[in-house]
């Protein structure tokens, strides 16, 4: 009878000793000021507290042992000599919403200060690209807001608006912050245009927005390139007479020279943005 009763101890040691990993990727805001991050769950036999820690081999993502039967959780974000949660006090720095965890799903991805999308750790997620500036009846809320769409093969994502013929400023917004148009950091994208309308789409002093004439009331496409970070801005087709006629007189023919769409007049070469190509 003894040996019995120490083997279900024993068994029920192992049965509250099983434990799930849990995978949290925080974004730059999370990971600066050398923060470090817990989880906290609950919902089985015992709530868990625990200090994640990177992944080997994965610079972007932290991982944490909870127990089995805890499927509520959230994430803290605290002080960098934390070693547990300092709950009630300064150093706790930022805390996630409540989460449930969904059926095969183990890492969450933080997209702002406390929300995030889950996902199956190791899954390619794509990020979420969106257009916002004066175009909707809400200048800058929610409803002015256009996410573009992937396409198929995961390379670029498109949106398609359509505008009156006016002048218009534009942010790029990539998974809840504002894209650059001055190359600080690595937040840098380009825009591109095609030749007919090289002169319409201008910088903005901000080095954020973007400014472009809608010269027709029309469908306007913008497509975003995940790799190169290039915005391609597409306009109704004009009249291709005009559009020839214009191209005669300017002595510039189209040419695609390394993929790339070149304009050459008497001789020398330019991109799409008007810059000569040496």
């Amino acid at each position: 009878m003894r040996k019995l009763f120490t083997l279900f101890v024993a068994l029920m040691a192992v049965v509250s000793l099983s434990a799930k990993k849990i995978y949290l990727i925080p974004n730059d805001d999370w990971k600066s000021f050398g923060a470090v991050f817990f989880v906290h769950s609950w919902g089985g036999a015992a709530d868990g507290d625990a200090k994640l820690a990177a992944v080997e081999g994965d610079d972007n993502a932290f991982f944490a042992e909870i127990p089995d039967d805890n499927n509520s959780l959230l994430f803290v974000r605290a002080q960098g000599e934390s070693e547990s949660i300092p709950w009630e006090t300064d150093n706790l720095w930022n805390k996630t919403a409540d989460q449930t965890i969904p059926e095969g799903k183990d890492c969450f991805r933080l997209t702002g200060w406390e929300t995030g999308e889950w996902m199956k750790y190791g899954e390619v997620i794509l990020p979420t690209v969106a257009l916002v500036g004066n175009y909707g009846e809400d200048m800058w809320g929610a409803n002015a807001t256009n996410t573009m769409t992937p396409a198929n093969d995961g390379l670029t994502a498109a949106v398609k608006l359509t505008l009156a013929a006016n002048t218009y400023e534009i942010k790029v917004w990539v998974d809840g912050a504002y894209m650059s148009l001055n190359g600080e950091g690595d937040t840098m994208y380009r825009i591109l245009r095609d030749w007919n309308h090289a002169d319409d789409v201008n910088l903005v002093n901000d080095g954020r927005n973007f400014e472009f004439v809608a010269d027709v009331t029309g469908d306007y496409t913008f497509t975003w390139t995940y790799a190169s970070k290039d915005l391609v801005v597409t306009f109704p087709a004009k009249d291709p007479t005009a559009v020839e006629n214009t191209n005669a007189a300017a002595k510039a023919v189209k040419r695609i020279v390394n993929g790339q769409l070149v304009i050459e007049k008497n001789g020398v070469l330019f991109n799409a943005l008007g810059a000569e190509i040496r």
